[in-house]
């Protein structure tokens, strides 16, 4: 009987930003700088020595709008700088031995979040998270058969497949559904397509498995945290092995 040993890492981060035309309202001459403005009864920015202050008073309007295009945002003053922050836990999933019988499955969850990683972004339109690592690939250089379709996972002996989701699999007691701090009118970030149904799975290289929903007014400013879920099988034709997967993302949004 040939036996395997199967270990994920996931703790890649490789953050881009891909900006699309982005302004803020400055004021400036040679001698003087208005870092942000508003319009109110009072507002501005105070500084001394040790201290620096934001104030507003008598506001004139609050909320958010939205169209296609444009954005704005009324209300307390609020930094005009846009940001993403994407942080992986570095959690460690052990699948254990395969088996061509049995699917093994497991999570990885860790750091503060109790997550695989998790998005925060601001004043951002978008963001996709992408999985570029190959499958789990053993030391001799044999890659395990992602699963190329969503679908639960198979039970036919002669199946070799690895696949992964990112929402919580009920019949397997293993993930979690994407988490929006501090709840969805802060943040908007779903499972992409194809990795978003409880109990199925799948893997491509390449493939986008999480974003922004792009909700309006809404538009990914808070946090959501994300737990990835693995699945992997072997056949009897497996070749034995130690076989690992150093699980890298990237993150990329738009302003």
């Amino acid at each position: 009987m040939k036996r395997k040993i199967i270990l994920f890492i996931v703790q890649g981060v490789f953050v881009l930003g891909a900006f699309s035309q982005f302004a803020g309202a400055q004021s400036s001459s040679t001698n003087y700088r208005v870092d942000e403005s508003g319009f109110s009864s009072g507002s501005g920015l105070g500084s001394s020595g040790s201290y620096q202050s934001q104030s507003t008073a008598g506001l004139n309007a609050i909320g958010n709008a939205s169209s296609t295009n444009f954005d704005v945002v009324a209300g307390l003053i609020t930094p005009d700088v846009p940001f993403l922050e994407f942080v992986v836990s570095g959690a460690t999933v052990d699948l254990g031995v395969l088996d061509s019988n049995s699917t093994s499955s497991g999570a990885a969850q860790g750091g503060a979040c109790g997550c695989s990683f998790y998005v925060r972004s601001y004043v951002s339109s978008a963001y996709v998270v992408t999985t570029v690592s190959a499958p789990p690939t053993s030391e001799s250089g044999t890659i395990l058969t992602a699963k190329s379709a969503q679908a639960v996972p198979s039970v036919s002996q002669s199946v070799e497949e690895f696949g992964i989701n990112l929402v919580a699999n009920t019949s397997l007691a293993i993930g979690a559904d994407p988490n929006n701090q501090p709840d969805n009118t802060f943040a908007d970030g779903i499972a992409a397509t194809g990795y978003d149904t409880d109990g199925q799975f799948k893997y491509a290289q390449g493939d986008i498995v999480a974003r922004s929903a792009g909700t309006l007014n809404t538009k990914a400013w808070g946090q959501t945290d994300y737990t990835i879920s693995y699945i992997a099988k072997s056949n009897p034709l497996t070749p034995a092995g130690l076989y690992s997967m150093d699980h890298v993302l990237v993150a990329t949004t738009t302003y």
